[in-house]
């Protein structure tokens, strides 16, 4: 523990290099002053910093799996002393804290200590848990050496967790308590949890290994296709798998792996390889205990286009307008087809820009090409009269779509409700349909009226979808060009999450199409967003902060330090934005 000599010693350090920027030899220790110049540069409020909370905690991941009974143990062994016990991620952010006290509760959740919290350095300045992670290596941070005033009352000390395998760091424990009462000896013992808690990753991971190889093994016997394996870093594939799939193929499966949950369906998938083929994909997660261990997946070639056959389904596959050959949009275009013909009032659910009023047009102009099509948007329809609504006119009335019935305002509910009984009181009454984003926010007085629902699933589910969708999209925005995508363009787009679905697809390849007007849009075409999977909807403003960051990753070969310098940015401030937008700087590298 400091002798008081020493922490005035460090808080008076600490003063002047808030006050100047510099401090004198030997004053403090090298790590706390990098630390303390890196929160600086951050611009991380000295007073009380903005501490960011996510909820999505994996609490049944490998490494809490791990670390629990490591934890446990320590919990005992401290037991009486006024400590608490920190588990985090690779981020910084808790997932757990076992606290030997009720008084050390109630003081570290007052300063959002607790799980859900992130303490990374770029957030809260010069800890036990950032700065750990920062340097790579145990700290001990206590009093004046944190960088924020509301840390001073405390003490910690921080280890990495590393992949035994990789050497990657997948988490951290920390130990924390107040000031007065640290000890040299935690961070002793926060490097003996660490080490142990490696060692049981490393148990863990041979024996998820086993499983899979015995997983892997078991497909392979039964199956005359190629088959391939995930576990972490670990590939394994069969001759056939060998021969069949490029490094760009096996990098596909492995994004695949890492998204697939536990219960997926064993729904074959149809995926595009890079050489042109086709293959029919099927996905074997492999669970071990409560988690998943690994993913088996059995490839089998098919022709270069094939047409799913739903059982018993006697509709055509393709409607005007939309396009799609999955068996997902398959399914929800033959059951809308039917609930028309039956007229049905259908509601349609779906993320925001997977085609839920295509689909819905598509299959009106297949059945009534010659009627109308009356959009009614339930966020903006104010007043709700027929007249007001477009619906009153000369041509008969086929089909009302309702869009966006999620986002209605519960003082218009009834005044919808009434218009809804006055549709279905025409004769002939018109295909009343109603589309949105999240059934749960629909008011459940509207959800009586509707007798079928289908969903649009998102692009990301149907991926296959792109080898008709971004033709469509290319003669839509360019007709009579005969544009097209290359292979590597395909396969760069195959391997986006596409949050923002055919909305934003469209959006790429409007800009792909403004690069190469004419011709073969090529991967060197596609817009640098196609890069990045954003965590979340961008602003128009963080779109192109988004943009700019990726250009300047381009500009410099996916060198974080030179892309900071060039965007006159510090490099935490670069990496904090880096992961908000989703942004890959080896995937920008390789533009």
């Amino acid at each position: 523990m400091p002798t008081p000599d020493r922490r005035r010693q460090v808080a008076r350090a600490r003063a002047e290099f808030l006050t100047s920027g510099a401090v004198a030899d030997a004053a403090v220790e090298d790590a706390i002053l990098t630390s303390w110049r890196r929160s600086r540069f951050a611009g991380v409020d000295i007073g009380t910093p903005h501490v960011p909370y996510g909820d999505a905690l994996d609490l049944r991941s490998r490494l809490v799996r791990c670390a629990t009974p490591v934890i446990k143990r320590l919990h005992d062994r401290l037991a009486g002393i006024p400590v608490s016990i920190v588990l985090t991620d690779e981020r910084g952010r808790l997932l757990q804290r076992e606290d030997s006290e009720r008084r050390l509760t109630r003081i570290f959740d007052g300063v959002y200590f607790a799980p859900g919290f992130c303490y990374a350095e770029a957030h809260v300045g010069t800890n036990g848990v950032g700065t750990a992670l920062e340097e790579g290596r145990p700290v001990f941070v206590s009093g004046p050496e944190h960088f924020n005033e509301r840390s001073i009352a405390f003490a910690c000390a921080g280890a990495p967790i590393r992949n035994p395998l990789t050497r990657r760091i997948e988490g951290l424990i920390d130990l924390s308590c107040l000031a007065e009462d640290a000890h040299p000896m935690m961070r002793v013992l926060v490097q003996e949890a660490a080490l142990d808690i490696e060692r049981l990753l490393l148990d863990d991971g041979s024996e998820r290994q086993r499983v899979v190889l015995e997983a892997f093994l078991s497909v392979s016997r039964r199956s005359t296709g190629a088959v391939l394996s995930v576990c972490g870093d670990v590939v394994m594939a069969n001759q056939r798998a060998s021969a069949l799939l490029t490094p760009t193929d096996e990098a596909l499966l492995r994004a695949m792996a890492t998204e697939l949950p536990a219960d997926t369906p064993d729904t074959p998938l149809g995926m595009s390889l890079a050489e042109g083929s086709w293959a029919q994909v099927r996905c074997h997660p492999v669970v071990h205990g409560s988690a998943q261990a690994g993913t088996v997946f059995e490839l089998r070639l098919q022709e270069p286009h094939p047409r799913p056959r739903p059982a018993q389904r006697s509709v055509p596959v393709t409607l005007p307008g939309a396009a799609g050959q999955s068996p997902a949009w398959v399914d929800a275009s033959a059951d809308a087809r039917e609930a028309a013909a039956r007229r049905l009032p259908l509601l349609v659910s779906g993320e925001a820009g997977v085609g839920k009023t295509t689909l819905v047009r598509g299959v009106h102009l297949s059945a009534h090409s010659t009627g109308r099509f009356v959009l009614v948007d339930c966020d903006a329809a104010v007043p709700w009269s027929p007249a007001d609504l477009g619906l009153r006119g000369p041509a008969p009335l086929q089909t009302v779509v309702l869009r966006h019935l999620d986002r209605i305002d519960p003082r218009h509910v009834l005044q919808l409700d009434a218009l809804v009984d006055d549709l279905l009181a025409q004769r002939p009454a018109p295909w009343v349909v109603a589309t949105a984003a999240s059934l749960g926010d629909v008011p459940e007085h509207l959800l009586r009226r509707f007798d079928s629902t289908v969903t649009v699933a998102p692009l990301r589910h149907r991926i296959e979808d792109l080898e008709q969708i971004v033709p469509a999209l290319l003669e839509q925005l360019a007709p009579g060009r005969g544009s097209a995508c290359s292979e590597d363009a395909m396969n760069t787009l195959a391997r986006k999450a596409w949050t923002g679905n055919v909305t934003e697809l469209r959006t790429v390849l409007a800009a792909a199409l403004r690069r190469r007007p004419v011709g073969v849009v090529r991967r060197e075409d596609l817009p640098p967003t196609s890069s990045t999977t954003s965590r979340r909807a961008l602003s128009p403003i963080e779109s192109l902060e988004r943009d700019a960051i990726v250009a300047a990753l381009v500009d410099t070969d996916g060198n974080r330090k030179s892309a900071a310098a060039k965007l006159g940015m510090s490099r935490s401030s670069l990496y904090r934005k880096l992961h908000a937008f989703g942004i890959d700087p080896s995937d920008a590298a390789q533009r």
